[in-house]
């Protein structure tokens, strides 16, 4: 028996491991630009440009041949591991900054409204404009700062929009990082990560930083548009570029066609220098496998979800996409949620294997006691064999406790 419940044990863990992880939703981009949500023109806010501009026309090697191999989405690895420290670059440093003091008035800085959630830096604070307050009263206003920050995070403000794609855990890496961020004690030690898609990645990046100025679906604009100050919707991006040219502009900066006729000029859109090669290419890939555009977003979803094939026309990626429906891009959370379920599946099986194991020890021996020797049933009160009737002899056989036959012989009165 102890045996058997080993074997069990062993067997429901293998298959929790063997359980694939739970899979983040990735979500096609949709809507108009934040600028143009806000009625802002680009050239008057600061939004989304914490880069430098691009090179203007005649810098030696910006002449990438269409078509030339960049960096290859087959070799690179299918999830990469992130820190807070990621989620803030690839969410929030378009607008605020590396050092999260933003661009006052217009960004305002993250990091006093971090700071506000530290019960000990309330204190200090109140303590150096005159004021003492309790301990009580400083974490109550600590859990305040820190609901209104989260809030902010999923609701977005006046100015700065909602982030509603971020899970939850990765709403605790970023808030981990934003606390060592603005220098609080002890935050260095509240550091997670995540492993997450590349696919992931990429709506990351598009959502947060390239959706501020670009809309979703539109239009692609003509030279003389683009001088005028049209930007290009993100449905059209794959279109404009290859990748090697797409992952070039954003990490480097190129110029751009414009005017009538079409010239090179330099290009308005800010260089991302702080984003990795790697992580644009993911930019590319979730937007050929989640086109945002209004009519077909729907049908490319769930084509991609339900694993079916991807139209030709939109897989041009130098014939090395991967598909967000293939067994090998997964999209995996933590390993906390991933054992989760086997863990809770673990302790209920054992607990009633434990249970149902004294019951089964009891009848066990119970029935060995009430077998005899060749495994026959016998009630040690009543007779089990009729030995034999005969005239004035009634014959009986018994059996007692200690498995011997004992035979009584009753004779009736005479008559």
């Amino acid at each position: 028996m102890h045996r058997l419940l080993r074997f069990l044990m062993a067997g429901v863990f293998l298959a929790g491991c063997l359980l694939p992880a739970q899979v983040l939703s990735v979500t096609d981009v949709e809507g108009e630009s934040w600028l143009n949500h806000l009625a802002r023109n680009f050239n008057e806010t600061s939004m989304g440009k914490t880069g430098r501009l691009g090179p203007p026309p005649g810098v030696p090697g910006d002449q990438t041949p269409r078509g030339e191999s960049g960096p290859s989405l087959l070799l690179a690895p299918r999830t990469v591991t992130l820190h807070g420290t990621d989620l803030y670059r690839l969410n929030c440093q378009g607008c605020h900054g590396e050092s999260g003091l933003g661009a006052p008035p217009e960004i305002n800085s993250v990091i006093n409204p971090v700071r506000a959630t530290s019960v000990a830096l309330v204190m200090e604070r109140m303590k150096n404009v005159g004021m003492d307050v309790s301990p009580s009263n400083a974490a109550e206003m600590a859990n305040q700062s820190r609901t209104a920050l989260l809030q902010r995070l999923h609701q977005g403000g006046q100015d700065m929009p909602p982030f509603p794609h971020l899970s939850e855990p990765e709403i605790r890496a970023l808030m981990a990082y934003l606390k060592q961020l603005a220098g609080i004690s002890g935050a260095e030690g509240e550091q997670v990560t995540l492993k997450e898609s590349r696919v992931r990645v990429g709506e990351h990046i598009a959502k947060s930083t390239c959706h501020i100025c670009h809309a979703a679906a539109g239009p692609n604009p003509s030279p003389e548009q683009l001088l005028e100050g049209a930007i290009p919707p993100l449905s059209t991006l794959t279109t404009r570029t290859n990748l090697s040219e797409f992952v070039r502009k954003v990490t480097q900066g190129a110029p751009v066609l414009m005017g009538a006729p079409p010239a090179l000029c330099r290009g308005r859109m800010s260089v991302f220098g702080y984003l990795s090669e790697d992580e644009v290419a993911d930019v590319y890939l979730y937007l050929t496998l989640h086109p945002p555009q209004a009519s077909a977003t729907a049908n490319a979803t769930a084509s991609i979800t339900s694993g079916g094939s991807v139209p030709p026309s939109e897989v041009s990626l130098n014939s090395h996409l991967p598909l967000a429906g293939d067994r090998e891009n997964p999209q995996p959370v933590s390993l906390v949620e991933f054992a989760f379920f086997p863990t809770v599946l673990f302790l209920f099986l054992g607990t009633v294997v434990m249970k149902c194991l004294p019951l089964a020890a009891k009848n066990h021996h119970d029935h060995e006691n009430a077998c005899g020797p060749c495994g026959v049933p016998v009630d040690v009160h009543a007779p089990t064999v009729a030995a034999g009737i005969g005239g004035n002899r009634l014959q009986s056989a018994y059996r007692d406790a200690s498995d011997r036959t004992v035979r009584l012989v009753l004779e009736p009165p005479r008559q």
